[in-house]
C-alpha cells in the first residue's frame, strides 16, 4: 500500500539519492568519474531545491513509500486555482511497476474534487511524458526542453 510522509531533514540524503538516480544515466553517458559526477549531481540538485521553493514556495516535499520501502519523492503545490505536481521521482527498481500510475490518479481524484486542473512539466524526451498522455493530459506548451501538460477533470482516465 502506497503512503506518504512530509520529508524531515534526516531525509534530504534520500531525496537526493532519488534525484541522483533519475539523472545518473544521462550524466554517466558524459565520460566523467564518479566523483564529477556526484560533484555535478550535487550541485544541480542544490539549484533545483533553490528553483522549486521560490517558484512553489507553499508546496512540500513528501516521500512515496511502498509498505515499509521509501521508493520516492513527491513535490505537489495546491494553489487557489490548480494543483501542481511539481516533482514526482521514483527509485529505479520501483519504476514500471504501476506505482506512478496510481499516484498519478490518486492526483487527478483530488483534482476532481476539488474541481481543480492538475498541472506539471515534463522534459519532452522523458518517458513519463507517455504515461501523462496516457492518463489524459494534454500539452498546453513546449520548448525544445519542457513539455508543460494539464490534466482537467472531464478527461477521462
Amino acid at each position: 500500500m502506497l503512503r506518504f510522509s512530509r520529508a524531515q531533514a534526516e531525509d534530504e540524503s534520500f531525496l537526493y539519492e532519488v534525484y541522483a538516480s533519475s539523472r545518473i544515466e544521462e550524466v554517466g553517458a558524459w565520460g566523467w568519474g564518479p566523483g564529477q559526477i556526484d560533484q555535478f549531481l550535487r550541485m544541480q540538485y542544490g539549484f533545483q531545491q533553490k528553483a522549486y521553493a521560490a517558484q512553489y514556495p507553499e508546496a512540500e516535499w513528501e516521500i512515496i513509500w511502498l509498505g515499509q520501502e521509501r521508493v520516492g519523492r513527491r513535490m505537489t503545490a495546491r494553489l487557489e486555482d490548480r494543483i501542481v505536481l511539481v516533482d514526482l521521482a521514483l527509485l529505479p527498481a520501483y519504476q514500471r511497476q504501476g506505482i506512478g500510475t496510481s499516484l498519478l490518479q490518486t492526483l487527478q481524484h483530488e483534482a476532481q474534487k476539488a474541481a481543480k486542473p492538475l498541472c506539471l512539466s515534463v522534459q519532452v524526451h522523458n518517458p513519463a511524458r507517455r504515461l501523462y498522455e496516457r492518463l489524459g493530459f494534454r500539452t498546453v506548451q513546449e520548448t525544445e526542453l519542457y513539455c508543460e501538460m494539464i490534466w482537467h477533470a472531464d478527461t477521462l482516465f
